[in-house]
Formats: structure tokens, sequence, C-alpha cells
């Protein structure tokens, strides 16, 4: 019977929502049932109009696409719509706000004026809007708010003034809004953040400041927010953490020092911090973290150290059994530094993504694992032996991948996540049949495109069938060589190379310089004796004279001279008879 009583009153409301519209506007009921009125082609200009919009809206917003932005000027047209409960005007280069134009509006929880050109809002904007618990100003122009700028809003629990041109805030500037939780101020350069700005937001839970320019953090702040739960300060140029900087900050559960330019880690750094469970200090420069950096961190379960210059990972043994996301990605590791990622019994997520592995031959995945992220290495191999048997996710992406074999896929099975794009996959009988055994099961398979053979590059798996395949066309390697010819050892065997080369070009013009320069040389010595060696042969032919023809006739003498010597003829036997010959001599 309910059932069939709202059905009328939605079709009711329905037809009421569409009876009164603004053209290039979408009338409509939210998740909430609200109605809610929406403007999004932007173009609009000039003062700021409701016409036909019913006065039982309860959602206004007026947006723009980034080439047809609105222009559009704030006029007091909203104190009739006393039933709004949001109002978003974004992307309409609104320039300033009216005195008293929210006036009435008690309902109102959500003012969204974010990117417009507002550069100094002041208290009097804000006038009647005692019960208003979130207000969003970000990326605007505003330099400087004075104090109490949001006095009058009593039930504040969101600020966010991101993005701006702020440079100092006033002290007191948050006067009378001491019931504000969350404060985002991110995007401004704001240098240093004052202990006095904080007296009256003691009941702050959330705090962003990323982008600010600070240089260090400021224990006299968090000595008034107890009650801080998560700090943001990432994208800073904070160059040292210790103990004392959080040590008021003992109900702290999410860190976020990423992108600082912090460089170590000392031990016992986080030893107030009990409640801590999610700490992000990626991207610094961080070559050390000592043994026990996480003292008394008993709820510590995510870690974020990615792009960092850690060699040693021994220090995580002291969350061992707590930790459940661990990020190394970007850090250059060997394999025996993370065989210490074996003995974490709780991790369920662990990225090791551009970390220069060419390969994985000993267990260093935990039975715990359910999701791997080890793209952007050199891989092009998996052995099932170090594997984690109950993986729901896995990326292998950007690697070195001609296939993958059968006990590996067999582990995968169950997966259901799986990135294999990016690879140097061989479409052959190799290397490809576990993949095309399961190409209906994932689009992961399917989507897979052949780098080799020629016939198939370019290719997806998913249009290609079995008895297409051709032997194997590139070369396989163990799979403990890793690649042996593409991965880890290609810059010694390169520079070996290069050497080789070098030196044969080097052996080579050394000997085309050599030889240019013989010739030369060999050319100019015969020059310099030419006119002596002529009259040398002119002489010989005109004495008629040589060591073998004489004046008179042929002589057979040896040694030749010219002396007279007697030529006498014998037998063997005389010769013998002559000479006593005895024993062969």
């Amino acid at each position: 019977m309910y059932s069939i009583a709202v059905i009328p009153l939605l079709l009711y409301l329905t037809t009421q929502v569409w009876a009164m519209c603004p053209t290039r506007c979408t009338c409509y009921l939210d998740q909430k049932g609200r109605i809610s009125v929406l403007c999004k082609d932007g173009g609009m200009v000039g003062p700021l109009n409701l016409n036909n919009v019913s006065l039982d809206t309860e959602v206004i917003k007026i947006t723009a696409p980034e080439d047809n932005m609105n222009q559009l000027i704030m006029s007091p047209v909203f104190q009739s719509y006393k039933k709004l409960e949001e109002i978003h005007i974004t992307k309409s280069n609104v320039p300033q706000l009216g005195m008293h134009f929210f006036w009435g509006l008690t309902r109102l929880d959500v003012l969204n004026l974010s990117q417009n050109n507002i550069t100094q809002p002041l208290d009097h904007n804000f006038r009647g809007l005692s019960k208003l618990k979130e207000l969003y100003l970000d990326d605007n122009r505003i330099i400087s708010l004075p104090s109490g700028t949001f006095r009058y809003l009593h039930e504040l629990k969101v600020l966010s003034i991101q993005r701006n041109r702020i440079e100092e805030l006033t002290p007191r500037i948050f006067l009378e809004v001491g019931k504000l939780r969350v404060l985002k101020l991110s995007g401004n350069h704001l240098r240093e953040l004052s202990p006095e700005v904080f007296k009256d937001v003691q009941e702050l839970r959330s705090l962003e400041c990323r982008g600010c320019a600070l240089t260090r953090l400021n224990n006299e702040i968090y000595h008034l927010l107890p009650h801080l739960t998560h700090l943001d300060l990432g994208d800073n140029d904070i160059k040292t953490l210790n103990s004392e900087d959080l040590r008021d900050l003992t109900n702290l559960k999410h860190l976020k020092l990423d992108g600082n330019q912090l460089t170590a880690i000392p031990n016992s750094t986080f030893v107030y911090q009990p409640m801590l469970k999610k700490l992000n200090l990626a991207k610094n420069h961080i070559a050390k973290i000592s043994s026990e950096p996480f003292t008394n961190a008993y709820n510590l379960t995510e870690l974020d150290l990615g792009h960092n210059e850690l060699k040693n990972l021994d220090f995580l043994r002291s969350v061992a059994e707590t930790l459940e996301v661990l990020v190394l990605s970007g850090n250059h590791l060997k394999q025996h530094a993370l065989k210490v990622i074996y003995e974490m019994t709780a991790l369920k997520e662990l990225h090791l993504a551009d970390c220069g592995l060419a390969d994985i031959h000993s267990p260093i995945f935990p039975p715990s694992l359910r999701a791997l992220d080890l793209s952007s290495n050199h891989l092009s191999a998996l052995q099932s032996e170090v594997m984690p048997f109950n993986l729901v996710e896995l990326d292998i992406s950007s690697n070195r991948f001609r296939g993958i074999s059968e006990e590996v896929m067999i582990l995968l099975d169950n997966a259901q996540v799986l990135k294999f794009e990016n690879n140097m996959w061989s479409c052959d009988l190799c290397h490809i049949v576990p993949l095309l055994d399961r190409v209906n099961r994932s689009a992961s398979f399917r989507e897979v495109i052949c780098s080799a053979p020629f016939a198939v590059k370019g290719k997806k798996l998913c249009a290609i069938r079995k008895n297409e395949l051709s032997w194997c066309t590139v070369p396989s390697y163990p799979m403990s060589d890793a690649d042996y010819f593409l991965v880890a050892r290609d810059g010694k065997v390169g520079l070996m190379i290069a050497g080789t080369s070098v030196v044969l070009l080097v052996l080579a013009i050394s000997g085309v310089i050599a030889a240019l320069c013989y010739s030369r040389r060999h050319a100019a010595k015969y020059y310099t004796h030419e006119d002596q060696l002529a009259k040398e042969g002119e002489s010989i032919f005109e004495n008629n004279h040589s060591p073998l023809f004489c004046d008179g006739e042929l002589s057979f003498k040896f040694p030749l001279d010219n002396g007279d010597k007697k030529i006498s003829i014998a037998t063997i036997d005389e010769i013998k008879k002559e000479h006593c010959i005895t024993n062969g001599t």
C-alpha cells in the first residue's frame, strides 16, 4: 500500500519540476529526492536571474564549460527561495559578492562559489547564513581575508579557500567559527602558519596546506590542535622531521608529507602517534630510515614510500604484523633488500612499480598478498614458485614479457583485475598459448597486442586463432636469464660493444695514416736519389761492364774477382784419391 501511494506523489513532483524550468537548463530530482536545477551550457551574461525557477527549488547549480564561461554579476535574487539547501555557482567569473545577498536562507547548508574572480570576501557577504555548514571559495583571486570574515557562519564545519593568492592569514580570521572541523588552505603561498591564527579553531579535525611553501613543522600550532586527525602538508619544502615536531598530535590518524625535501627518518619519529593509520612520505629524497621509526605506531596499516632513494628495508620489521598496504614504487631496490617483505604477514597490497627489477627468483611475496603492482620494470618472466596463491589484482604492464607460463596462469585464474599492456608479446606457439587459451575469460587477455612475429604484429590476441600460430620466432632464454640481451645487462653489453667499435675504428684510422705516411716517405726518398741512380746506370752501360759480363770471354769463376784463376776439372774418383774421405766427410 505504501509503495502504491508513493508513485503518484513522485509523478506529481516530477510534473511540478518540469512545469517551471529555465531554458537551457535541466530540472530533476537528485538522489535525495530534492528539486534541483542544473544550468551547465555556459554563455550566461549579466546580472544573475532565476526566471522560471520554481520557488520550491532546493538545489541550484550554475556552471559552464571551459570554452564558454559565464560572465555573471551577483544580485539579491535568492531571498525568495527559502527552501534552498545548496547553491553552486562556478566557472562564472563572478567578481564580488553583494551585501546580504543570501539573507534569509536559513536552510542553506552548502555554498560553493569556486572558480570565479572573487578578490575580497567580507563578513557582510555571508550575513544571514547562520546555518551554513560548508563554504567553498577555491580557485578565485582572493588576496587577503580580514579578521572576522566568517563571523556570521556560526555552524560552519568545512571551509575551503584553496588555490587563491593569499600570502598571509590575518590573526582572528576565524573569529566565531569555533565549530570548524575541516580547513583547506592548499595552493596559497603562505610560507609560514602563525599559531595566533588557530586559536579560534581548536576543534579542528582536518588541516590541509599542500603547496604552501612551508619550510618546517611548527609544533606551536599543533599544541593548539589536539584533536587533529588528518594533516596534509605535502608538496612543501620541509627538510627535517622528528618526534618533537609531532609531539602534541596524539590523535593523528592520517599524515601526508609527500613531495617535501626529507632525506632521513630517525628512530621514534612517530612515537607519539599510536593512532596513526596512514602515512605518506612519497616523493622526498629519503635515503635512510632508521631501524625503529614506528615505535608505538601499532595501528599503521598504509605506508607510502614511493619515489625515494631507499636501499635498505629492514625498518619494515617493526610494522610487519600490522601493515596492509605498502608502496615502494620508484625506489631502485636490489632483490636481497626485498626479502624482508616476505615477513609481513598482514600485507595485502604491494606496489613495486619502476623499481628496476629484472628478475624475481626468490620468494619475496607473503601468502597474504592480494594486489601486486610490478609495472614499469624489466621483467620478462614470472616463476610460479615465487608467486602468491591468492592474487586478486596483478599489474605487469610496461615490462618485457613475451609470454606467461601455464603454471603462472593457473595461479591467476581467479584474479579479477589483470593489466598486461605495453609488453613484448610474441604471439607464437612458444610463448602465447597459455594466454590464448584464456582469451575469452577477460578483456585483459583479449586486448593483448602482439609484438611478434611480423605477420601478426599489432594485432589483438582476440583476433588470432591457435592454428594460425607459427613456431618460435624469437629466441627463448631461460627464466633466470631475464631476457639477457634486453634487460639488466643491456648497459654492460652496450658499453663493451661500443668500446670495441671505438678501438677498431682507431686502429683502422691509424693504419690508413701509417700507410699514407710510408708511401709519401718512400716517394720522397726515391725522388732524392733519382739523379745518383741515373748516373750509376749510365756508367754501367758506358763501361759495358758487369759482374757477369766482362770485356773478354764469359767467366764462370766463383767467387767473382778480377784475379786470374786456374780452372781444373776432375772426376769424383780423382777427388777421392786427392782427399781422403772418411766417415762420409
